[in-house]
């Protein structure tokens, strides 16, 4: 055991350098963050586009800084620790360009608004935290019960999926709605809202039709006690 443990943990790193190298070198991304919230990037780029853009309140962009890094990480490990599988060129293509549109608008809107960081934004905050940690503790707990012998090829509908068939979908909507509350800026609502229509339409079909292909009777029978998205909802 001592032996396999050093091993896997190696595994582990390489995979989530892989990761970052994937998804365009996560150390530049955090500097990113860092130079237009921080350390007036934002000024540099709207003199470079003939706009005075002015930095917002500090607290606000503090705040946004730590959330976008968390939400990169928290990706990284879903995508290459938990799920384990890999991405190809097609998928990066569209999920590197969603994601950097979420940076720039979430960056852009909130780092220049220069209310107050009052109770909203705190609320927002709290639903970010509530959010990421639905996602990954959804997809924690399924790698964890995965990982045992007995449960290899069986359907998981413990946890959070008892009440969700797709919690790391609500956690994401959850975790942005905090997102733009903390921006307090209104066109930031176009996120979430793009989010639930690629999971109503698209994502959610898909997987649940894959679902069904994979465990057949098992998914049926889930399917029908257990809401798709919103528990009690939908």
């Amino acid at each position: 055991m001592n032996g396999k443990q050093p091993r896997r943990s190696l595994r582990t790193i390489r995979k989530i350098r892989r990761a970052a190298r994937c998804y365009g070198t996560g150390g530049w991304r955090v500097c990113g963050l860092a130079w237009l919230l921080l350390l007036g990037g934002i000024g540099f780029v709207g003199d470079w586009l003939g706009r005075s853009w002015l930095l917002g309140d500090e607290a606000r962009r503090m705040c946004l800084a730590v959330m976008l890094t968390v939400y990169f990480v928290r990706l990284l490990l879903t995508q290459f620790v938990f799920l384990k599988r890999a991405v190809g060129w097609s998928e990066v293509g569209m999920i590197v360009p969603w994601v950097l549109f979420i940076y720039l608008l979430l960056v852009i809107a909130g780092g220049r608004n220069s209310a107050p960081f009052g109770v909203v934004a705190a609320i927002g905050a709290v639903l970010f935290v509530c959010g990421s940690w639905m996602n990954s503790y959804a997809e924690y707990a399924r790698n964890v019960w995965k990982r045992q012998p007995q449960n290899h090829g069986c359907l998981y509908t413990l946890g959070l999926f008892r009440y969700s068939r797709h919690p790391n979908y609500l956690g994401d909507l959850i975790s942005f709605s905090g997102l733009c509350l903390v921006s307090g800026r209104w066109i930031t609502v176009v996120i979430p809202s793009i989010m639930l229509a690629g999971f109503v339409f698209a994502n959610i079909p898909m997987l649940d039709s894959h679902l069904h292909d994979h465990y057949g009777a098992a998914f049926d029978e889930y399917a029908a006690r257990t809401s798709k998205l919103i528990p009690f909802v939908y």
